[in-house]
């Protein structure tokens, strides 16, 4: 007799209120685990330095040494903020997340956090929860979909837990990770936040995220003020995510030691705690000091300042934590700045400030997230006042609104479109975007003239097998794109001595060389053609077919494939994860020009990678280096990354 089989839709439902819990009490363990490293760092700087100032500043550089230790020898996948980690697992490994970062992912950001770091604590509990997800789904050896809508849930539940936020936390998932608002993404998702706020509530109790004054909007023209504070704060979203991209840089550049990074870095952001301590760790007790007025004036604006420099400095070093919480400090700090200004011009007449704080809250995370459901709901089940619903979200529309206008990518993206991995709905993700047509065009070959007759227009098509031909007048001058059915009628009304110029030619506007394989593909589409002209200022370089896209979608498949299997093979000879490193080619290397395989790597090492501006180069060995270039390199031992350092700034570069 068969046992009865647990339909997929239950069995799912089950998993996600298993998900939840684990989500749930992970949330409460991270807190805990905050609380510990905080006494944990105030003893050791304490012990070694008994002035009080010293330990406030020396706390966060041992914070950051730490989490250089656990991303550099044990799980890369802890450093930065949690949720691109989690979107790059969704998008090119199937939701696919190792088990260690559910530990390591829990205990570098509370070091980084317990130290004085100004980061968050819902990118790590996401992570967390995302990790757990990945790792039930590969343990059942569930498909790909599902483990991917564990990851979701895990994400939904440790979201929810952490603002006590439900229905946010859900919609962060679908909205940020998951990409979609299907009925089967909907039920799981939420199931697994209620599930997670539910077992975070049992243990810690039911509390208000953050509480303000009750209030509610007085004139109509609290809106429009409601409307030009979501624009300021669409703008200051951008000045956010391109800080975080600078500074990430910054020290990605500084060609240093994670230690070096962590002194640097640390010493900037203790000695900036000396001065305004609020804007060490998490910051919500500050939140709630600004949201009921405790703190207010010129105080507000230094919180702003010091609060972005601290975050971005923090990431930037290394550190490990959410850049959630941050965006609504600052746009709390921002939206309380601007109501303190319009009272001041007009005294009484305006909702208080702190409703402008609120609103201020979600505008900024709408705009940096491009989440603005998310937003508008996460500030208002923290507050539990409805009533700022309507300024609220008119505030996180607008800024929304204008951010998507102005940048593409968000603070969770930003740094996986640079590395050619472009997430679109949440696991979405097209290569083609991150290839340029001049990767994959053509030479000049299949032109005619328009002067040429159509019998050998007909017989160059069969001699090239092509279905299309690009047409020049006799001056040079780009005319159009002949093809075969145009040849086909026209041979059969005109005759085969006719011109190419007499006929009805497509007039297919040229792509340039700096055009992505993904643009040209919607372009063959919108113009129905199977010919792309290449030209750059009107003068014809190449040609771009189909064939010819396909045909370099398909290499670049293959070549990350064949890399995936070698890394792989690597990693089961040595039985270590090995490292990642990125370097720049500066002018004047040594080893500009030379191709890949004539290059001395040490044992155990691959080149996995060409960043060659916005184009991501999957090598073979007949790649050659180039000024300008980003190199990514595999090591394993992860001491072989020093190796290939001293290879790319030495004379001896090719094989003997």
């Amino acid at each position: 007799m068969r046992k009865p089989v647990i339909p997929e839709p239950v069995l799912i439902i089950l998993l996600a209120v298993v998900v939840g819990v684990v989500g749930g009490v992970g949330a409460v363990l991270f807190r805990l685990m905050i609380q510990y490293a905080q006494v944990g760092f105030r003893w050791l700087a304490g012990a070694s330095f008994h002035m009080p100032h010293v330990t406030v500043a020396i706390m966060p550089v041992l914070g950051l040494l730490a989490v250089g230790v656990i991303s550099t020898y044990f799980a890369r996948e802890v450093k930065g903020h949690g949720v691109p980690q989690i979107l790059e697992a969704l998008a090119l490994r199937g939701g696919r997340i190792r088990p260690r970062v559910g530990f390591f992912g829990i205990l570098a950001p509370a070091l980084t956090i317990g130290s004085g770091g100004s980061v968050g604590r819902e990118g790590p509990i996401a992570l967390i929860g995302a990790a757990f997800g990945s790792s039930l789904g590969q343990s059942l050896k569930l498909p790909d979909r599902y483990t991917m809508l564990l990851v979701g849930c895990g994400t939904a539940a440790g979201i929810g837990a952490t603002f006590n936020a439900p229905i946010a936390g859900a919609l962060f998932a679908m909205e940020v990770v998951l990409g979609s608002y299907a009925m089967g993404t909907l039920v799981p998702c939420f199931v697994a936040s209620v599930t997670g706020v539910s077992v975070f509530n049992l243990i810690l109790g039911d509390h208000l995220a953050l509480t303000v004054p009750s209030a509610a909007f007085h004139t109509p023209v609290s809106l429009v003020l409601m409307g030009a504070l979501g624009i300021l704060a669409g703008l200051f979203g951008i000045a956010y995510t391109r800080g975080l991209t600078y500074f990430e840089d910054l020290f990605d550049n500084w060609h240093a030691s994670f230690w070096q990074r962590a002194l640097v870095g640390g010493l900037f952001v203790g000695l900036l705690g000396l001065v305004v301590p609020q804007v060490l760790g998490v910051g919500y007790g500050t939140m709630n000091a600004v949201a009921t007025g405790k703190i207010f004036g010129i105080m507000v604006l230094l919180l702003l300042v010091a609060k972005y420099f601290a975050t971005l400095v923090t990431i930037g070093a290394g550190g490990s934590g959410g850049v959630f919480a941050p965006s609504l400090f600052l746009g709390l700090m921002l939206g309380t700045a601007f109501g303190t200004v319009v009272h001041g011009l007009a005294p009484g007449t305006f909702a208080p400030a702190s409703v402008f704080g609120v609103a201020g809250m979600g505008a900024v995370f709408a705009a940096t997230a491009q989440a603005p459901l998310t937003a508008a709901v996460i500030v208002l089940e923290m507050t539990g006042d409805y009533r700022l619903a309507m300024g609220t979200v008119l505030a996180c529309a607008l800024s929304y609104f204008l951010y998507g206008s102005m940048q593409r990518d968000t603070m969770y993206t930003v740094r996986l479109s640079r590395r050619g991995i472009r997430i679109l709905r949440g696991s979405e993700v097209r290569p083609l975007q991150s290839m340029l047509v001049k990767t994959a065009m053509r030479s000049l070959e299949t032109r005619v003239v328009t002067t040429d007759t159509l019998q050998s227009a007909q017989l160059r098509m069969v001699e090239l097998h092509a279905d299309a031909l690009v047409v020049e007048d006799e001056y040079g001058a780009y005319a159009g794109v002949l093809e075969a059915p145009t040849v086909l009628a026209a041979t059969g009304k005109e005759g085969l001595d006719a011109l190419v110029g007499s006929v009805s030619l497509n007039r297919v506007p040229p792509v340039s060389q700096a055009t992505n394989l993904d643009e040209a593909m919607q372009r063959f589409a919108l113009y129905d053609t199977d010919l792309l002209p290449v030209a750059d200022h009107q003068k014809l370089l190449g040609l771009l077919t189909r064939r010819d896209v396909l045909q370099a979608y398909q290499t670049h498949t293959t070549l990350s494939l064949e890399t995936d299997r070698k890394v792989a093979l690597l990693q089961q000879e040595t039985g270590s994860s090995g490292a990642f490193q990125s370097f720049g080619i500066s002018p004047g290397s040594p080893i500009i020009g030379i191709a890949i395989r004539d290059l001395r790597l040490p044992q155990n090492t691959l080149i996995v990678a060409v960043e060659r501006g916005a184009t991501v180069v999957v090598p073979h060995g007949d790649t050659t280096i180039q000024e300008d270039d980003r190199v990514v390199v595999y090591a394993n031992p992860p001491a072989g990354i020093d190796e290939v350092r001293k290879l790319l700034s030495s004379s001896q570069r090719v094989k003997a």
